[in-house]
């Protein structure tokens, strides 16, 4: 008796995944290469640490000593020597490429501390919530993101602040096209009901932002695409590599088969 099955495709199980929340990180990490996003949920954080570098090392670094001084109240209640003996206890060069890069970056993150801290002295948003994980549903997933702090403003709104430290942070354009930002913001209206919800951009390079609302029409294509982008990764069988440029940073570069 013939084999039925002959020369079918056979029939593969989609790979199954940690149960946890996508982030817009996920989705567009998927969208670049999906085997950097298969590889990328189970790379240790020492591993990921080596391969995003100084820069990441430098970020981190900054963040923790705001994080701290909005604990506190703000930069009027937090001084400056607290600032800079969080960052110091924070910061670890060995990320960094070589001995030049290392005192390079952290010249700038001081310079960055004292800077925001001096610009910011006077009448200051009272911090509501500091380094902030969200979380939404959207279709049959589920998202999460993180606002760095979140504050009053003087309108009465709450604002969803996060604090870059690149060289090029997004226009106010990028921000109003990017489905992460828009994710912060749907996940923190979720989380404040009620409440005047906006999300901020704050480039610690520049000294400045933008603040950005999202009208219905606005937020949501950005949110569909984060959610198509789900349903396909969730019912994936394969997650083939896409080399290129951006295979130079990539955080599971170790790991990938492509690159051995």
């Amino acid at each position: 008796m013939p084999n039925d099955t002959a020369g079918r495709p056979e029939i593969t199980d989609p790979i199954e995944l940690p149960d946890r929340p996508f982030t817009a990180r996920n989705i567009a990490d998927y969208g670049q290469c999906p085997q950097k996003f298969l590889l990328s949920w189970f790379v240790p954080r020492k591993e990921t640490r080596q391969f995003l570098g100084g820069p990441a090392t430098l970020h981190e670094a900054v963040r923790q000593a705001l994080v701290d001084c909005h604990r506190l109240g703000g930069p009027a209640r937090a001084p400056l020597e607290r600032l800079v003996e969080v960052f110091e206890q924070a910061w670890d060069g060995s990320a960094c490429a070589d001995s030049l890069e290392e005192e390079r970056l952290h010249a700038q993150g001081l310079t960055m501390l004292r800077e925001f801290h001096a610009a910011r002295r006077g009448p200051f948003p009272q911090p509501v919530e500091v380094d902030l994980r969200m979380e939404i549903e959207l279709g049959d997933h589920r998202f999460a993101a993180v606002a760095d702090a979140v504050v009053r403003e003087e309108d009465g709104g709450l604002n969803a602040v996060r604090w870059l430290s690149t060289r090029r942070p997004p226009s106010l354009n990028d921000m109003h096209e990017s489905p992460s930002w828009g994710l912060l913001f749907a996940c923190a209206r979720d989380h404040f009901p009620g409440d005047d919800v906006s999300v901020t951009m704050y480039s610690l390079r520049r000294g400045g932002g933008h603040r950005v609302r999202y009208l219905e029409d606005e937020l949501e294509p950005l949110l569909d695409r984060l959610t198509r982008a789900a349903d396909r990764i969730r019912v994936a069988t394969e997650f083939p590599p896409i080399t290129g440029e951006h295979c130079r940073w990539c955080r599971a570069r170790s790991r990938c088969p492509a690159l051995k």
